[in-house]
């Protein structure tokens, strides 16, 4: 339920604030859906997002623009933006259970949403602060701030929500707060870790569980971090997973075991990776679907991907030079009479890397002038591309009501395809 531990870290503070960022995509979601957060809202689709941040049962994310948007539960209006905030371009975004954290473009905090221990708010010791990193997750929050430094808060029932002694001089260039315990990246590159030791059963000093780093990895260099519920994620600087469970026990998959691994991302009870070849992979907890990767997403490649508390978000990398093309451009601009039938066919094609993408589903929706055009088969046509990526329409007619309208072409299971328009008039007479 966070933004930049789940991306590789390069050492840099300069890198580290701009990792928050994720680089821009097109949306997509799975898993629980109670509250919509498992979909994408229909104005966010086909838009390309900036960066992404799954929260217990919300979403956040910064649109092209560098402002916020957020979708989901609302109960403490943690899906509804601040009007302070509407229109400010926002740097990173880090979202909680039922609370968001913020880094503004300026470098400093901001938050909202569930406020009962605080973690709904910046603390006055940190307002006007530059920050360098964020973590959300439940009912705390954790930061680097500039000069390197931790800070915590928020719900404390167990040592949570703050920094520890033996932390409280140690420099770090990630974090991850967890549901169990917080992990956070060293300067040095090495793994170091706390949790909620006075509501520990069971764990002593000794014990290798979640509270202490592994032996295994005490002296092994790390370049992204994980803590959901359970179990911890880290990737070792040779890019392969490694996972430990409350006490311990060793719970990577062993499918994964010597796979290379681009990022992590760990929620509720279930986690997500993206593997080196930009694919998905996820496993844990799958009451709501959210550790069965979707058939849409099997082959996608993914660029960035954050777990909430039974859902995912995920953007997945746009195409630059317009995989959807008109083949004939006369269909292109066109006035048309009222009650006509549109002399040309709309015929696209789909190209990924020059070559043609077939059986893939095709949607045509008139758009504008609402209720001025139709295809035959109603406002929103479906086809699918044959073996050579073209893909046609049913006829259009126009109707009884002049004025401007599109045709919007759009492959609804590869958003990152993009989306061809096709501007049409009707005319007045």
């Amino acid at each position: 339920m966070s933004t930049v531990d789940e991306r590789r870290i390069e050492g840099e503070e300069e890198a580290l604030l701009a990792s928050a960022s994720a680089g821009e995509g097109f949306l997509d979601a799975w898993g629980d859906n109670g509250e919509k957060q498992g979909s994408v809202p229909d104005r966010l689709k086909g838009v390309k997002v900036a960066a992404i941040s799954a929260g217990g049962y919300h979403n956040l994310v910064i649109k092209p623009d560098g402002t916020l948007d957020a979708w989901g539960s609302d109960g403490s209006g943690q899906s509804t933006v601040p009007p302070r905030l509407k229109k400010v371009k926002i740097a990173a975004v880090s979202a909680g259970r039922y609370h968001n954290l913020v880094i503004k473009s300026d470098g400093t905090l901001d938050a909202w949403g569930y406020n009962k221990d605080g973690q709904g708010a910046v603390p006055d010791r940190l307002k006007g602060q530059k920050i360098l990193a964020i973590s959300a997750y439940g009912n705390h929050n954790m930061v680097i701030k500039q000069d390197g430094l931790l800070d915590a808060w928020g719900e404390n029932n167990c040592g949570e929500g703050k920094v520890p002694p033996e932390h409280e001089n140690t420099k770090a260039i990630a974090v991850s707060a967890g549901g169990l315990r917080n992990l956070m990246i060293k300067q040095s590159g090495h793994l170091d870790a706390w949790w909620y030791d006075t509501c520990a059963s069971g764990v002593s000093d000794e014990d290798e569980g979640q509270s202490w780093v592994p032996k295994r990895l005490k002296d092994t260099k790390v370049t992204a971090i994980s803590a959901g519920w359970d179990p911890n994620m880290v990737l070792k600087a040779d890019g392969v997973l490694d996972a430990w469970s409350y006490e311990g026990s060793d719970k990577t998959p062993n499918d994964l075991k010597k796979v290379k691994i681009m990022a992590v991302s760990a929620g509720y009870g279930h986690n997500v990776v993206i593997k080196q070849d930009g694919t998905l992979d996820a496993w844990g907890a799958d009451d709501k679907g959210q550790s069965t990767v979707p058939p849409r997403l099997k082959s996608a490649k993914v660029a960035f991907v954050s777990a909430g508390g039974k859902h995912n978000l995920l953007l997945v990398p746009g195409l630059s030079n317009g995989a959807i093309s008109l083949m004939n451009p006369a269909a292109s601009g066109q006035t048309v009479g009222r009650y006509t039938n549109f002399p040309h066919a709309f015929d696209v094609r789909v190209q990924v890397d020059g070559k043609p993408v077939k059986d893939l589903g095709i949607t045509f929706t008139v758009e504008g002038s609402s209720g001025s055009a139709f295809l035959a088969g109603g406002t929103v046509y479906g086809a699918a591309t044959d073996k050579d990526g073209i893909a046609t329409a049913s006829p259009l007619r126009t109707g009884p009501t002049s004025g401007n309208f599109t045709v919007s072409v759009t492959a609804p299971t590869r958003q990152e395809l993009g989306t061809l328009q096709i501007p049409l008039t009707i005319a007045s007479a």
